[in-house]
Parts: C-alpha cells; sequence; structure tokens
C-alpha cells in the first residue's frame, strides 16, 4: 500500500464525471468507485440502507417483489427537502463506510483509487489523499442532461440547486479539471497533475 493514491472525484449532475472516470480508468488504470452504485447495494433487500428507510418512510415505499419503489423515493427526494435530508443522514454514512473498505482493497492491486460522488463535500473525514473536482458550465450541463436524459431545463435546474455550489466544490477541491475541452485537453490536464503519461501507465498499476 506505499505510495498509493487514493482520489475523491466530485462535481456537480452534468458536469462529465464518468467521462473522466473512463479516462482515469483506461489511460492510467486507476480503479474505480462511483458511491451511486455502491448506495444502490445497499438498499437491496435485507441490508442496512433498506431497513433505515423503510423504518423511516413505512412500509408504502416497498414494493410487491419486497424492493424499494425506486420511483417513489425519488419522489420524496426531489420534492421534500425533510425526506432528502433523511435520506441522505440514512445513507450517506453507511455508503462512506463501504466505499473505504473497497478503496483499500483497492489499492492492492492499483496506485490510483478514484471514488466519485457529487456530494463527496459531505464526507467529514480525512480519508482521500486530494479531491478533484470537475468543472462544466452550468449551460452546458443543463444540455447534456436535455440530451441524454430527457430531463426539463426546469428539473435540471432544481437538481443543480440541491447540490453544493460551484463555490463549495472549488473551495473543497485540491485539483479542479476543467471538461469544457476535448479528451486531449482534459488527458493534459491529468497527466500534469499526477506527473505520469497514459503510456507509462504500466508501470504503476499493481496487476495480480
Amino acid at each position: 500500500m506505499d505510495n498509493h493514491r487514493i482520489i475523491a472525484l466530485t462535481g456537480g449532475v452534468g458536469s462529465g464525471k464518468s467521462r473522466i472516470l473512463e479516462l482515469l480508468k483506461k489511460e492510467f488504470g486507476a480503479g474505480i468507485i462511483q458511491t451511486d452504485h455502491v448506495a444502490k447495494q445497499l438498499e437491496e433487500p435485507g441490508q442496512a440502507g433498506f431497513e433505515g428507510l423503510v423504518k423511516a418512510f413505512g412500509e408504502e415505499i416497498v414494493g410487491g417483489d419486497g424492493r424499494l419503489k425506486k420511483d417513489v423515493l425519488a419522489r420524496l427526494v426531489f420534492e421534500d427537502e425533510e425526506a432528502r435530508n433523511t435520506v441522505n443522514g440514512l445513507i450517506h454514512p453507511l455508503v462512506w463506510e463501504q466505499v473505504q473498505a473497497l478503496a483499500l482493497a483497492a489499492v492492492k492491486t492499483h496506485w490510483l483509487v478514484v471514488a466519485e460522488s457529487a456530494l463527496v463535500l459531505e464526507n467529514p473525514d480525512d480519508f482521500f489523499h486530494e479531491i478533484w473536482y470537475v468543472y462544466t458550465a452550468k449551460n452546458e450541463r443543463i444540455q447534456r442532461l436535455i440530451k441524454s436524459r430527457g430531463y426539463s431545463e426546469k428539473r435540471c435546474l432544481k437538481m443543480m440547486d440541491g447540490q453544493p455550489s460551484e463555490e463549495e466544490y472549488r473551495r473543497c477541491a485540491d485539483f479542479v479539471i476543467d471538461n469544457s475541452g476535448s479528451m486531449e485537453d482534459v488527458t493534459g490536464q491529468i497527466r500534469g497533475k499526477l506527473g505520469i503519461t497514459p503510456a507509462e501507465r504500466g508501470s504503476v498499476v499493481r496487476d495480480n
């Protein structure tokens, strides 16, 4: 585990974090952890997140198949700030506990591990070596969401209002990736930060 780096990658919805994760994985050999995937696993029947949510909101959020009614839960979170805070208070601590365990396992085979989350600012621990913020202008983010997810502009703005502001992201960030340009441009930014080229990645990935 010597000389490993565990990075938190954050940014608002529509900023293109998935694009950066794919680049880090493919070109720099990074191990990737996505907190939304971790959260989904914790919300499966029998898991701590599932049990906590049912206790908080009642059996009406459980469908006939025994799983959470994700559409009902999403609507609650989207429309009700108190409900959103309740969900976050239940799920986020569980997610970060699992993310840390996954990251510590991943550094056994990867010198670089990247955990992605739009909510990394809420993590109270000093677990990560650095926080990287993916920046994209708001108008471009809205257009991406409209095109890729079919959201209305109103919904995009509502989602963005529920996340940290750009100023908050920048204040916590150790490094800002401008994701408005080409992949070559983004690769150059990351290469400069890591001090390694994609061609050199084979010497720093610890494959079994």
